[in-house]
């Protein structure tokens, strides 16, 4: 692996980077290194762009960030306006505030990937992931999206909800049988090891179907993966940036991924299953009969094999792993700070529950009345009005739920880091003041200007769950005003799954406890910000309606 640097004190850094960069890093990455070592980082060639100034004794925008973000970032705004450099995470950067924001998102020339991969080394963890293209290609993840999934949510939340709920009565068990306490609540230490089985189970039934999602192995798999994932991602001042980090972990990625592991036993997994859908589509053919095509995105995937330019099974299962990996992630870390902000404000819960209830209530009672009608008719009543099913959790009734997407927005809202987002400029842009941005640099956003302006409403600082109920800004609507997924046509295409599964997961929880209260109340104010990766600090108490 890597070896020792010479102690000799006239080695130069591109002669010193020869004695540590493995032979599997390539010459391509090595002289990236080496560029990375001699280039002296800075704020770009536009002088006019004032940098924030430090505390006393800092030596870097660092500390005074993380002990308040918001304080920070109205500081420096105040003094310098809507565009000002920090030195943050060991890295030179320009913040960018207010109506110029959409500019950094619109523009061709920023690139939120190459900012990631700086801070992360992402793009060298994913390589392993396919075999059709040399680097990992988000276009054909943002198709897959936006072809076969987006467009399918209603069929497949039956399924969802489903898993949802069978495994969200399958752990929560566990904690009620051991973790009881004398007033009959139960604690749960880390809710987010309960919401990463839940939304892995779900998961894997819409990404790869039922034969697939009953493998022990794929399931642990998809965990884990997340898991590595959400390591690479890091979190909070674990994000700072590294040259010797960032050279540690492609040299490791280079040498051995742990994606690759994962993406055999998915691919072991599939073969079988793949293998008996080829010869029962074959059967049906030389009997003349119309295969049914398996529902699940895997098998959509196969059928678009060409399309994409997948290479075998093994290519389509890289591709499949990343998409159920950042969705396991991504709606892990966000269910686990739902259910904290519904203990944080517990006064919120009843008009919830009772918002679900008036919802499943009123939909009984048009299905009741289109059943009438057609007896009346003299019609059969068909499985579609199946009274059993007069209550299930469909997605249109989770999207009448108005007063759950607002409060699923305003966690999104709030949540959010002050300064995060970095877009790199590939080459020199001028922004609409005048100033600046130079190749590379990296551009990154004032998520406080937006979410905190004017247009927010009233108290903007301030947590208020019905602040969007009435109003045509539902959870999913990304734009300048809320930034959580992005904006433009690269904004995030699965938020409307994470959204539909999110408000899932609330519905249910609340359909299920009548409060849930922060274990350590001390740490509400850190624990509401915090991200999936970061040490528990404090578990949730659970109370079981009567």
């Amino acid at each position: 692996m890597l070896g020792l640097l010479s102690n000799s004190p006239g080695l130069a850094a591109s002669d010193a980077l020869k004695v540590v960069i493995p032979i599997g890093i390539g010459l391509a990455s090595a002289a990236y290194l080496t560029m990375k070592v001699v280039a002296g980082g800075g704020f770009g060639s536009d002088k006019s762009i004032p940098i924030a100034s430090l505390r006393a004794g800092d030596s870097t925008h660092d500390k005074e960030f993380y002990e308040d973000q918001d304080a920070f970032v109205e500081r420096c705004q105040a003094e310098n306006g809507n565009v000002f450099g920090v030195y943050l995470m060991n890295l030179n950067q320009i913040v960018v505030s207010g109506p110029l924001v959409r500019e950094i998102f619109m523009n061709e020339d920023f690139n939120f990937g190459d900012s990631a991969d700086e801070l992360t080394s992402m793009r060298f963890f994913l390589r392993p992931m396919t075999k059709a293209q040399v680097e990992f290609d988000s276009r054909i993840v943002h198709g897959l999206v936006r072809d076969n999934i987006t467009p399918h949510l209603p069929q497949y939340t039956a399924r969802i909800v489903l898993q949802l709920e069978k495994n969200l009565d399958i752990e929560m068990a566990k904690y009620r049988t051991t973790n009881k306490r004398e007033d009959g609540t139960f604690l749960v230490e880390k809710p987010v090891t309960v919401l990463q089985q839940m939304v892995a189970n779900a998961m894997a039934t819409v990404f790869v179907g039922a034969e697939i999602a009953k493998d022990r192995h794929v399931l642990e798999t998809f965990i884990n993966a997340a898991t590595d994932f959400g390591k690479v991602l890091g979190s909070g001042e674990a994000r700072r940036y590294s040259f010797w980090k960032s050279f540690a972990r492609r040299a490791e990625y280079s040498v051995s991924s742990p994606l690759r592991r994962h993406i055999q036993i998915l691919a072991e997994a599939a073969t079988p299953v793949v293998l008996e859908r080829r010869r029962l589509e074959k059967e049906a053919e030389a009997k003349g009969q119309v295969y049914e095509r398996p529902d699940d995105i895997m098998q959509k995937m196969l059928d678009s094999f060409d399309k994409h330019h997948f290479v075998d099974l093994e290519d389509v299962c890289g591709y499949l792993l990343f998409l159920i990996l950042a969705s396991v992630h991504t709606t892990t870390d966000t269910s686990t700070n739902l259910m904290f902000y519904l203990a944080a404000y517990p006064q919120y819960i009843e008009t919830l529950y009772e918002e679900q209830k008036e919802v499943l209530d009123q939909i009984q009672k048009e299905r009741e009345a289109l059943r009438q009608e057609l007896l009346a008719k003299g019609e059969a009543i068909g499985d579609d009005l199946d009274p059993n099913e007069d209550r299930f959790l469909s997605a249109a009734a989770i999207k009448r739920m108005v007063h759950m997407d607002s409060f699923v927005r305003e966690v999104f809202r709030c949540r959010a880091e002050c300064l995060t987002l970095g877009h790199r400029a590939r080459k020199d842009v001028t922004l609409s003041n005048g100033m600046v941005i130079s190749k590379g640099v990296t551009a990154i956003i004032n998520m406080k200007s937006a979410h905190q302006s004017p247009n927010q409403g009233e108290d903007v600082t301030e947590f208020r769950p019905w602040r969007f109920v009435g109003k045509p800004k539902a959870a999913t609507k990304a734009a300048a005003d809320f930034l959580p997924f992005g904006m433009g046509k690269h904004a995030c295409p699965g938020r409307f799954l994470a959204i539909q599964e999110l408000k899932t997961i609330g519905v249910l929880m609340l359909s299920r406890y009548s409060m849930l209260e922060i274990q350590d109340p001390s740490k509400t104010k850190q624990i509401l910000r915090s991200r999936i990766g970061t040490p528990t600090i404090s578990g949730l108490i659970f109370t079981e309606r009567k």
